[in-house]
C-alpha cells in the first residue's frame, strides 16, 4: 500500500505521458459571465467510461492524462440548462476550453432551486453559505444580510443584538478571520446585530469554517470566514433599491466592456435611529457600507479583479451613554489563470486593510486605536488526475496604534510570512485525504518559526459522508477588549507580548452527514485545546488556556416550496489563568435555533426561532459617584454629580443572565412590474416582545435589555 506522503511526493514530481491529452476550462454564466461554482463536468468517452469533476471556485475543472479520442462533454447546474458538446482529442494535445451556460427562463424561487439540488446541510467543519440560505431567513428589510446566515449556526455564539462581537467554537471575537475577495477584515460586523458590512445581494458564497480548515488559510484559531462576491452582469445594466425603517439602500451592476468586463455596486445608509426616535424606541445607532468589484475576463480561462470595501458605525450600546466609533477601509485586487500554458491554475492577489475606531466613555479617557494590514498572496495549483495539490506564499506588513490615555499612544510594525502546502487525495471507494502543511514566520518579532500540520479525512458511501479533521493553529497578532465589561467593545489590535506565549489551537473534529429522502442529518463533535490566548481582563493582560468541547446536530428538510432547518448546539467552554478558572462571556451551553420559509406563487412566509442559555456575566459589588473634583470645588455634596464607577466582584463571570429567546418573522409580496420586480416585505423583530437581558447598569440598578419588538415595512425594487 501506497503511503499518503509518498503518494503526495508522487504528484508533485509526476506528470502526464506526452502521448496522452489534458482539458483546462472554466464554466461561466452565459449572459453575466460569472464563474458557476459546483457546476457537474463529465466526460464520456467511445469505451463508455466516465470522468466527472465539480467546478471550483472560479468555474474552473481540470481532465489531464485522456486518451486521444472523441468524448462527450456534459456540464449542468442548478438554474441552468444543460450543455452537451463532443470534444475531440489528439495525441500531446493541451486545450484550453470555456463553457458558457444558459440560464432557464422558467423562474424558480431560491426555494425550489434549492429543493431540486437536494443540498447537503453542511459538511462536517464548513457550512457553505450559498444566496438561498441568505434570502430564506426573514430580516428587518428585503435586501437581508450575510450576518443573518452566520448569526444561524449553532457553533456562533454572541452576546446580543448589539457589539457586532461573535465568537465561533469558544474562541474571542478576534480570533476569527474573514476574507471578503481574499481581503482580510479586522471589523466585517456593524454594532448593530444581525447586519455586517456585506448585503446579501453583493454575496455570491460564504465558506464558514468552524474547526479543522485546510492549510491555506492561517493566522487565526477560531473561525474562517470566506466571503466571495458576485461579479455584475456583462452584457446588461441591473439593481436594486431598498427602503425599510432600519436602512435605505441601492445596487447597480453594469457592463464596462460589454462581455468582457462589468461592474458591481451597493451602498447602504441605516436610518434605525429616526426610525427608533418615531416609534418611541431608543436605538441610537448609525452605520453605512459600500461594495464595490469591477470584474475582467481576460480570456476563456484567466480573470482579473479589484474590490473596495468601506463599513462605518457609531453607536451607544445602552450603557450610560458612551459612545463607540468604528470605521473600516479595505480594497484588493485578485489574478486568476488555469490553462495550458502553466499545465495549473495560479492565483495571484493583493490587498491593503484597515480599521479605526474610538470609544468615549462617561467618566473615563477617551480612547482610539487603529489597525493596518497589506500584503499579497501566490497561489499554484496543480492536478493530477483525480488529485489536487495546492501550495502558496503570503507575506503581511501590520501597523498598530493605540492609545488607552490622552498624549500617550503606542505604535507597533510586524511583518509575517508563511508557506503552506495542501493535497487532496483520492483514494478511491469514496476515500479522500487532505493532508496539508503550514510555516509562519514573524522576523519582526523573532520568535520561533511556527509550524502547523493539518489532516481532515472524509469518506463518501452512499446518501452519507463521514469526516474527520485534526490540525495545529496559532495567532501571533490580537484584538484586545476588556472582557469583563460586555459595554466595552473597543478593541486595540496588538502583537502577542514576548513574555507570553503565542495564542494556539489544537482543533480535533469528527462527524456526520446523510440524507433520508428530502430531509438530511448531520452531527458533529469537536474539541479544542486552547492555551496561551492574551485576554484583557479588568484591566490587565492575562496569558489564558483553556477547553472547548461541544456538539452539533443539524437536520434540513427541502421541498419544492418550502424549507426547514433546525440546529441545536451544546458546548462546554473553560478559561484558565494562573489565578482562576471561570466561564468566560461568550460561553453558550445550549443554542436551538428553528427557521423556515414557505413560498405560495407571488406569497412568502418566514419565522427564525433562537433560544439559548444565558450567558455568564461579572457581578457588580456595588456602584458609587466620584465626587473628588466635586469636592475640590467646594461644591455641597446634596447638589454634586460625577462619574460613575462600578466595582465588580472579584471573581470574574460568576452570575449568569436569563436563558435568551427570540422569535423574528416576516411575510412577502412579489410582484412583477415592467422590467422590475417589486418585493413588500412586513416583518417583526422579537415578535414576543421578550425582554432578553443584555446589561445590568449598576448605577441607575436597572437592566438594559436586548432590542425590544420592532415593526417594519420594507420595499425592494430590483430591475431585470
Amino acid at each position: 500500500m501506497i503511503r499518503p506522503l509518498t503518494l503526495l511526493a508522487m504528484l508533485l514530481v509526476a506528470g502526464p505521458a506526452a502521448a496522452q491529452a489534458d482539458l483546462f476550462g472554466v464554466v461561466a454564466d452565459a449572459e453575466s459571465a460569472g464563474p458557476i461554482v459546483g457546476a457537474a463536468v463529465v466526460l464520456t468517452d467511445s469505451a463508455g467510461t466516465v470522468r466527472g469533476r465539480g467546478a471550483g471556485t472560479e468555474g474552473q475543472f481540470v481532465f489531464r492524462g485522456l486518451l486521444s479520442g472523441r468524448y462527450v462533454l456534459r456540464v449542468t447546474a442548478l438554474g441552468y440548462a444543460p450543455l452537451v458538446d463532443t470534444l475531440a482529442l489528439a495525441d500531446g494535445e493541451r486545450r484550453d476550453l470555456a463553457v458558457s451556460l444558459t440560464p432557464r427562463t422558467a423562474a424558480l424561487g431560491a426555494v425550489e432551486v434549492e429543493a431540486i439540488e437536494g443540498a447537503a446541510v453542511r459538511e462536517p467543519g464548513l457550512t457553505r453559505l450559498r444566496p438561498a440560505d441568505l434570502a430564506a431567513l426573514p430580516t428587518l428589510d428585503p435586501g437581508g444580510d450575510l450576518a443573518s446566515g452566520i448569526l444561524a449556526q449553532p457553533g456562533v455564539s454572541t452576546l446580543g443584538d448589539r457589539g457586532g462581537q461573535l465568537s465561533v467554537r469558544g474562541g474571542t471575537p478576534t480570533q476569527n478571520l474573514v476574507l471578503v475577495d481574499g481581503i482580510p477584515l479586522f471589523q466585517p460586523f456593524h454594532l448593530l446585530g444581525g447586519y455586517s458590512a456585506l448585503p446579501a445581494g453583493v454575496v455570491r458564497s460564504a465558506d464558514v469554517y468552524a474547526g479543522g480548515w485546510p492549510a491555506r488559510f492561517g493566522g487565526r484559531i477560531a473561525s474562517v470566514v470566506d466571503v466571495t462576491g458576485r461579479t455584475g452582469h456583462k452584457r446588461r445594466v441591473g439593481g436594486a433599491v431598498t427602503a425599510s425603517p432600519v436602512l435605505l439602500g441601492a445596487e447597480v451592476e453594469l457592463p464596462i466592456v460589454p462581455g468582457d468586463m462589468s461592474f458591481l455596486g451597493s451602498v447602504r445608509q441605516s436610518v434605525v435611529e429616526q426610525s427608533g426616535e418615531a416609534l418611541g424606541i431608543a436605538l441610537p445607532y448609525r452605520f453605512s457600507d459600500a461594495y464595490g468589484k469591477l470584474h475582467a475576463r481576460l480570456d476563456a480561462t484567466s480573470t482579473l479583479q479589484g474590490t473596495v470595501l468601506f463599513a462605518d458605525d457609531e453607536g451607544d450600546l445602552g450603557i450610560n451613554g458612551n459612545r463607540i466609533t468604528t470605521r473600516t477601509e479595505a480594497a484588493g485586487g485578485q489574478f486568476f489563470s488555469i490553462s495550458s500554458a502553466f499545465a495549473a491554475a495560479i492565483d495571484v492577489s493583493a490587498y491593503w486593510s484597515r480599521f479605526t475606531t474610538t470609544f468615549d466613555p462617561i467618566g473615563a479617557p477617551f480612547r482610539e486605536a487603529s489597525a493596518e494590514t497589506f500584503g499579497g498572496r501566490f497561489g499554484y495549483v496543480y492536478y493530477v488526475g483525480p488529485h489536487t495539490v495546492r501550495t502558496g506564499i503570503q507575506a503581511s506588513s501590520y501597523l498598530f496604534q493605540y492609545s488607552f490615555q490622552p498624549n500617550a499612544e503606542t505604535g507597533q510594525n510586524t511583518s509575517e510570512g508563511s508557506i503552506f502546502v495542501d493535497a487532496d487525495l483520492d483514494l478511491g471507494a469514496g476515500v479522500r485525504l487532505e493532508p496539508g502543511l503550514r510555516v509562519q514566520t514573524f522576523p519582526a518579532q523573532a520568535r520561533t518559526t511556527s509550524v502547523e500540520p493539518r489532516l481532515l479525512m472524509s469518506w463518501a458511501t452512499g446518501p452519507s459522508l463521514f469526516r474527520a479533521a485534526a490540525g495545529v493553529y496559532r495567532q501571533e497578532i490580537v484584538g484586545l477588549q476588556d472582557q469583563r465589561d460586555v459595554g466595552d467593545v473597543f478593541t486595540a489590535w496588538t502583537t502577542t507580548q514576548t513574555a507570553f506565549p503565542v495564542p494556539t489551537a489544537v482543533h480535533r473534529l469528527v462527524g456526520w452527514e446523510g440524507g433520508f429522502g428530502p430531509v438530511r442529518l448531520g452531527v458533529e463533535g469537536y474539541a479544542k485545546a486552547l492555551s496561551g490566548q492574551t485576554i484583557l481582563l479588568d484591566g490587565r493582560l492575562l496569558s489564558t488556556n483553556g477547553n472547548a468541547r461541544g456538539v452539533e446536530v443539524t437536520a434540513a428538510l427541502r421541498r419544492p416550496g418550502l424549507r426547514l432547518d433546525a440546529r441545536y448546539g451544546a458546548q462546554s467552554l473553560t478559561y484558565r489563568d494562573a489565578e482562576r478558572t471561570y466561564r468566560p462571556p461568550f460561553h453558550r451551553p445550549h443554542r436551538l435555533s428553528v427557521d423556515g420559509r414557505v413560498e405560495r406563487g407571488p406569497f412568502a412566509l418566514a419565522a427564525a426561532f433562537q433560544l439559548t442559555s444565558g450567558r455568564p456575566i461579572s457581578e457588580v459589588a456595588g456602584a458609587y459617584l466620584d465626587l473628588t473634583e466635586a469636592i475640590a470645588r467646594g461644591i455641597p455634596i446634596e447638589a454634586a454629580s460625577g462619574p460613575g464607577v462600578v466595582l465588580f466582584a472579584p471573581e470574574p463571570y460568576g452570575g449568569r443572565t436569563p436563558p435568551y429567546a427570540r422569535l423574528d418573522v416576516s411575510a412577502e409580496w412579489a410582484v412583477r412590474i415592467p422590467g422590475a420586480r417589486a418585493v413588500v416585505q412586513a416583518a417583526v423583530l422579537n415578535a414576543t416582545d421578550r425582554a432578553n437581558v443584555f446589561y445590568y447598569d449598576a448605577l441607575r440598578a436597572e437592566p438594559v435589555n436586548q432590542l425590544p419588538l420592532l415593526p417594519t415595512l420594507g420595499l425592494r425594487v430590483e430591475v431585470e
